[in-house]
């Protein structure tokens, strides 16, 4: 017997018909079944997840018009765009499930139109690699113009300040990762990593694609690049990134602490390879290169490759995307970790090479390190790369000279020490954007 014939019955009996008249028992035995039967459809109703859901969402959307059922979009989607040289994913370096990095400085964007009045999103992140080892990494993000920094990673980030229907736009920064568990190994990815599978948005936005720019500009280095002593998105390589933008060029912060030329990189004794390892040079030349020790032709430890099918730099795997500029700011930490001095500058010589020959049309900036380390070698092998390819006008130096060196060498210095802060990383940025620009429209003529 159905609910409703119940309901029927009752009706009736209530309707008090002389010609029928029912007992008070049958009438209380008829009301308890009705009761029954109405609790347990609705148990088994609710027994189904999907109906559950759908049920509420009907609800909800009935009582509130403005809150509405959602939808993820993928990583594969074309409305995402992600910094070139920094990412890999399920399937080597793209995929359809995740994309993740662990470099601090890299960066996603992603557009959607919105048609709900009070629009929600959410970044959706698998954070199951993560260990009581180290502290999640944080993110920063702009939606719309407004900016939050300093957010941990978590498998939900909701995306605070969307207002209103219509287009709306945002960029997401791995400001800060701990320096360790991030290279990993064969076969097995780092632990500390920013992985993201999607954002969640309402299921009546539609994602607006938008490719990234073709040209790209790659900087590498050491733990100054990266931004240690600066706070959130306020490291030189960010601010110079962010300038190169304004002029049609996406960017890759490819930097490490505690690396150099030679010497590993992340919290000692370091799992991230040196960047070009040679071992027993003769006086700065010769030598044997190691490849499995360096990184500059990997994204990560897990057989993630840099380079494309013809052996030269990608921005996202394939063929025909090689920087168009890049800049390198080594020597620090080879200094200071004490470095085999021949096997560095035979480092700095061929792994200068290595850029050339993988980047063919690519401007090479050298940065002499703010605290003028090995600033003579890093000197002396652009002259010997000029030397030995005299038509080769690609290769530069940048060199902000010993007043840097002093700011950065005296006791509780305004600019910082070692590691600049934040005002240090300004003034080296304005100093540093001129010459390169100057570098690229000379290049263009």
């Amino acid at each position: 017997m159905k609910n409703t014939d119940i309901l029927k019955i009752l009706t009736y009996m209530s309707a008090g018909d002389k010609k029928m008249r029912i007992a008070p028992t049958l009438v209380t035995l008829a009301l308890a079944l009705f009761l029954l039967t109405a609790s347990y459809g609705a148990a088994a109703e609710n027994a189904d997840p999907a109906k559950a859901t759908v049920k509420t969402a009907e609800i909800d959307k009935k009582t509130n018009p403005d809150l509405a059922a959602t939808i993820v979009i993928p990583v594969d989607s074309p409305a995402f765009a992600f910094s070139p040289g920094n990412w890999s994913g399920d399937e080597g370096r793209a995929g359809k499930i995740f994309r993740q990095t662990w470099y601090p400085g890299a960066y996603f964007r992603i557009s959607w139109e919105a048609g709900n009045s009070k629009p929600s999103a959410k970044i959706i992140l698998d954070t199951s690699t993560y260990s009581t080892k180290f502290k999640p990494p944080q993110i920063a993000y702009n939606i719309d113009g407004v900016w939050k920094s300093k957010i941990p990673c978590a498998n939900e980030i909701v995306i605070g300040d969307i207002t209103g229907a219509g287009r709306h736009d945002l960029s997401v920064y791995l400001h800060w990762s701990e320096q360790k568990e991030r290279w990993g190994s064969e076969g097995k990815s780092g632990l500390n990593v920013l992985r993201v599978t999607g954002l969640q948005v309402d299921a009546d936005s539609k994602p607006i694609p938008a490719a990234p720019a073709p040209k790209w500009a790659m900087f590498i280095g050491d733990s100054i690049t990266e931004g240690s002593g600066a706070t959130e998105l306020a490291a030189y390589s960010h601010l110079v990134g962010e300038a190169l933008r304004t002029q049609g060029y996406e960017y890759c912060v490819n930097a490490c602490g505690w690396s150099g030329w030679i010497r590993k990189g992340d919290n000692p004794p370091g799992d991230v390879p040196g960047f070009y390892v040679i071992a027993n040079s003769s006086d700065g030349t010769g030598g044997q290169y190691d490849d499995a020790a360096s990184r500059w032709n990997k994204i990560d430890g897990n057989n993630h490759s840099m380079l494309d099918s013809k052996g030269h730099l990608s921005a996202h795997g394939k063929d025909g995307e090689e920087p168009s500029l890049i800049m390198i700011n080594y020597g620090t930490n080879d200094i200071l970790g004490n470095s085999n001095p021949s096997d560095t500058r035979a480092s700095i010589v061929q792994g200068l090479a290595a850029l050339c020959k993988s980047a063919p049309e690519a401007q090479i900036i050298i940065i002499i390190p703010f605290g003028q380390f090995y600033a003579m070698e890093l000197k002396e092998a652009v002259a010997v790369h000029r030397k030995n390819n005299p038509a080769d006008t690609k290769v530069s130096i940048i060199d902000l000279g010993p007043e840097v060196e002093r700011t950065l060498s005296a006791r509780n210095g305004l600019m910082g020490g070692l590691h600049p802060n934040d005002r240090g990383h300004a003034i080296f940025a304005a100093k540093i954007i001129p010459q390169v620009m100057s570098i690229l429209n000379g290049a263009s003529k």
